[in-house]
């Protein structure tokens, strides 16, 4: 555990990980101030929290107030060379992330889920296995539930339970000590090249999940990744999920079952009882069992979850079925490779939409996967540069998703798919992926 009582703290950014690192930091005696570069965070509700929680403040501005402190905590949103980041620094200010910073006082076992895809999915999926196998278990990081909330709702309220952390290479770039029990990497695609040089710089970032591991830790790697075999290389045991045979392996899809082992002991599921959909859940799966297995003594649990577990919100989540034709909202879809995971799930002819603000990732791989694809509808940003680069004959431009939806809805024929698989971020019409995937279950609903 790291003593920070008494210490001065600066936590840049006053959003979610910004705040649950500040109350947690103040609640064990730090002295924090917030600094937040944007003056329209300033509300007066969230004013009155940070003076109740005991923690100074200033919004539009980085003052030179912060260059004293002992240590600053980096919201995942600030890019790390950001130019207060780099001054915090050349003032021997360490910077570290919100997720170090759980990590130090987190007791209890934390598994740690990073990937280019798949993330949420696997870390609710590991939390929900551990819970019904009778196990304490919190879901957190990344997915919306900051680490250090985890950590500060489990101190008030003296529980002790595992953590199942999603993190982010964003997350990654500014961690010092944290080392979890198991470090899981599912998948490498490039990703958020609008903040990082190249894709080296991205898998870079990721990888640096690892670097304190020492022998006795697990890493649970996709060693059927090209990337992760080429890139990844770790003093951790390794625990492999892979869809060839491998003797290291503890969980397999193979002939209509789902196998495991759990203390050496082999137990097998049924496929078709399981309810995740795709190939690419298969892999999130083994690697979400294989993640937790060291903790369970029996079946039940993994048997349970499996087969009631349907997936999470906004990730291939099915809305409604008008007329016959079904729609689906995967508004979590932030990358090219995402969509086309999403295109592979289905065997019935798609109506996509794709757009929203540009990540700097070519959109010409979706041209390996049209054949199911029967029109594409771009909204937000990104449409000019979808339409230059995917080489396909039906794209219509639609700028916002109301129209998007209802083209779709009018050109689908009985049994095909509407499919939202935005590929993009949200920030240019909404300000998270939740309000844009609620935004088209929304307009599902009120389809006439």
């Amino acid at each position: 555990m790291i003593y920070v009582e008494g210490k001065k703290v600066v936590v840049l950014g006053a959003q979610r990980s910004g705040l649950a690192a500040a109350r947690l930091l103040a609640f064990l005696g730090a002295d924090v101030i917030i600094s937040e570069n944007n003056p329209d965070l300033e509300t007066p509700d969230l004013v009155e929290k940070l003076k109740t929680w005991g923690v100074n403040y200033e919004f539009g501005e980085h003052s030179d107030q912060l260059f004293d402190a002992n240590f600053a905590v980096i919201s995942p949103g600030i890019p790390t060379r950001a130019k207060i980041a780099d001054q915090l620094r050349w003032n021997n200010v360490p910077v570290v992330s919100e997720i170090e910073v759980a990590f130090w006082f987190s007791e209890t076992p934390t598994i740690a889920i990073t990937g280019s895809n798949g993330k949420t999915t696997t870390t609710e999926l590991a939390a929900d296995i551990l819970k019904k196998s009778g196990l304490d278990a919190i879901a957190c990081g990344n997915n919306g539930f900051p680490f250090c909330e985890a950590t500060y709702q489990s101190i008030q309220e003296d529980r002790h339970p595992i953590y199942v952390v999603e993190t982010s290479s964003f997350q990654l770039e500014n961690i010092q000590l944290f080392a979890p029990h198991t470090a899981v990497l599912l998948n490498l695609s490039p990703n958020h090249l609008d903040r990082y040089r190249n894709f080296e710089e991205y898998i870079r970032a990721k990888i640096n999940l690892f670097n304190n591991l020492s022998r006795d830790r697990c890493a649970v790697l996709n060693i059927d990744d090209p990337n992760i075999a080429k890139y990844v290389n770790v003093k951790a045991q390794v625990i492999p999920v892979t869809m060839k045979k491998h003797p290291d392996r503890i969980a397999s899809f193979e002939n209509g079952y789902f196998n495991f082992k759990i203390k050496n002991v082999p137990y097998q599921i049924e496929e078709s009882k399981i309810l995740l959909p795709g190939f690419h859940n298969k892999y999130n799966i083994m690697s979400a069992f294989s993640a937790i297995a060291s903790f369970l003594d029996s079946s039940a649990g993994v048997t349970e979850s499996l087969t009631t577990f349907k997936g999470i919100p906004h990730r291939l989540e099915y809305v409604d079925t008008k007329n016959t034709i079904l729609f689906y909202n995967d508004s979590k879809s932030t990358t090219v490779d995402s969509v086309i995971v999403a295109i592979k799930s289905f065997d019935k002819p798609v109506h996509l939409i794709l757009g929203g603000r540009d990540k700097g990732i070519p959109f010409r791989p979706l041209n390996d996967h049209l054949d199911r694809i029967k029109t594409i509808y771009t909204i937000g940003e990104a449409s000019d540069i979808i339409t230059f680069e995917v080489d396909f004959d039906k794209i219509i431009p639609c700028k916002t998703l109301d129209k998007a939806v209802q083209k779709a809805y009018e050109s689908a024929e009985p049994g095909d798919i509407v499919l939202f698989s935005p590929g993009c971020a949200s920030f240019d019409q909404y300000e998270n992926f939740e309000q844009r995937g609620e935004h088209f279950v929304n307009i599902v609903k009120n389809l006439k």
